[in-house]
């Protein structure tokens, strides 16, 4: 199973991510700022959409390769935005091409609690990507694309605990619905 966790900077994305990490067996968890930090350093970032394109494809080839090795792996996958249509579109795609189930949660908060966060994480210098700003966060939410069903929409300004649970009955629901991806080959889905 693949979960793509979404949202802008600052709602929560990548505690989440820990979260489902301790909660659940079998888990791989990774995070696009963490990957680029790998592949090009501090000084090879450029916190470009083309780059973070690059790390996301990376991180998929990896997904891919570890789920066809082991297709109960759970596969978490952090630090994307999903705020611009075409990067929904590729997981959903990915998925498809993989036979596995997708869970789409986004992570959404207040703009100001959001706010206060990023600006706490830059001034504490704690997180990997140094863009990772207020600015960033307003730029982003300016010019974003709704993310459509199927979701999972979790308001993360409030504790952990109050959602963390129905997070985990979602993950774990094995019955999937027909909106969740269409199993029949593209010539089926052509001649309907």
């Amino acid at each position: 199973m693949i979960v793509q966790l979404a949202g802008l900077p600052g709602t929560g994305k990548s505690t989440l991510a820990a979260a489902l990490a301790h909660h659940l067996s079998r888990v791989t968890v990774w995070d696009k700022d963490q990957v680029r930090h790998t592949l090009f350093g501090a000084q090879g970032t450029l916190y470009t959409r083309a780059q973070d394109d690059e790390c996301v494809q990376i991180m998929l080839n990896a997904a891919a390769r570890r789920l066809a090795h082991n297709p109960s792996t759970l596969v978490v996958l952090d630090g994307r935005t999903c705020s611009r249509a075409y990067q929904v579109e590729q997981i959903r795609t990915f998925a498809h091409r993989l036979g596995q189930p997708l869970r789409l949660i986004e992570c959404v908060c207040d703009d100001d609690l959001a706010l206060a966060r990023l600006a706490a994480d830059h001034t504490r210098g704690i997180h990997r990507a140094a863009n990772r700003t207020p600015e960033l966060y307003q730029r982003l939410s300016a010019f974003a694309d709704p993310i459509p069903e199927p979701k999972l929409l979790i308001d993360t300004g409030n504790p952990i605990s109050d959602y963390l649970g129905h997070v985990l009955d979602y993950v774990a629901a094995t019955a999937l619905v027909a909106e969740d991806f269409d199993t029949t080959s593209p010539a089926t889905r052509e001649r309907r």
